[in-house]
């Protein structure tokens, strides 16, 4: 979204828009909201999503959920699509009342997707010398090579896609 986008959808800045829909949200109504949020920074975790990524307190979504690539550390297509999953368990468990709707939003469940990519990831660590290198690149080249890498990096884009 551009800037000129941006100001029209959020008129009055991104604060205010988060304000007024923490009024209008449902399943909101009484529930204390801190007057400070705290901030925090660290590495970005590029092992596949952490496996508790939420709960009735919180959820994590993007680099803090672990959504990156593990082979690039690439984070935007995984933070949409984590980011989409979340707005979807988020609604569904203020609407209904029902904190424990959260426990559908799994990190666990979506570990498994990462295996052909953290595989990856560790063979590519392995590779120390020009030659090692030569080798995996000609291998790459091959058709086994290229449907392998086709598969692990864009057989379901750089993200799984959460089951709904």
């Amino acid at each position: 979204m551009g800037v000129a986008g941006y100001a029209e959808r959020f008129p009055g800045g991104l604060r205010q828009a988060l304000q007024r829909f923490s009024a209008s949200a449902p399943g909101l109504a009484g529930v204390d909201r801190p007057e400070a949020v705290e901030r925090r920074g660290g590495p970005i975790p590029v092992g596949g999503v952490l496996r508790r990524i939420g709960c009735a307190d919180g959820i994590l979504v993007g680099d803090a959920a672990g959504a990156v690539s593990p082979l690039t550390a690439g984070g935007l297509d995984p933070c949409l699509r984590l980011s989409e999953f979340a707005a979807e368990v988020l609604d569904h468990a203020l609407r209904t009342r029902r904190p424990d709707a959260l426990s559908a939003y799994d990190g666990a469940a979506l570990r498994a997707a990462f295996r052909g990519r953290l595989t990856l990831r560790r063979a590519l660590a392995q590779v120390r010398t020009p030659t090692v290198a030569q080798a995996a690149f000609t291998l790459l080249r091959t058709p086994i090579g290229r449907a392998a890498a086709g598969r692990v990096l864009f057989g379901d884009k750089s993200f799984p896609t959460p089951a709904r």
